[in-house]
């Protein structure tokens, strides 16, 4: 079993450019609601700056929300072997692409264990209005 450390050294000896995000995984009931009621945006290349990911969200058993610190969400599509919900306190990626992140590259959580992800579609992800949260 890998421990964090040994995760993060064996992706920073990594040949791609990878990175380690620590942030809380959840920023409040309200955005988690919001992510869950908003509706899938239009599909995206990359997202650039992955140094500028401020949080996560899982969002179901393939996929996690990110948002960047420009209040932007992004939904990232995974296939592998890793389990989103696994996302607690740290995600790793391996950007092949340098500062961004694209189909292709990989995603991993702190309790799978070295098991990662690769994303296979990124779209924008546009949060549901307060209204829309309102019954």
């Amino acid at each position: 079993m890998l421990n964090h450390r040994t995760l993060l050294y064996r992706l920073v000896t990594a040949a791609a450019l990878p990175m380690a995000l620590t942030a809380c995984a959840s920023s409040g009931p309200s955005t988690q609601d919001a992510i869950m009621a908003g509706m899938l945006g239009e599909e995206e290349n990359s997202v650039c700056f992955t140094r500028n990911i401020r949080s996560w969200h899982d969002f179901d058993d393939r996929s996690i929300v990110i948002e960047t610190l420009r209040d932007e969400y992004y939904k990232l599509e995974l296939a592998g072997g890793c389990n989103t919900r696994n996302s607690f306190m740290q995600i790793a990626v391996e950007s092949r692409g340098g500062s961004c992140l694209g189909p292709g590259d990989r995603i991993s959580f702190d309790r799978d264990q070295g098991l990662s992800c690769a994303i296979t579609q990124i779209n924008r992800w546009h949060l549901a209005d307060e209204e829309e949260l309102s019954f």
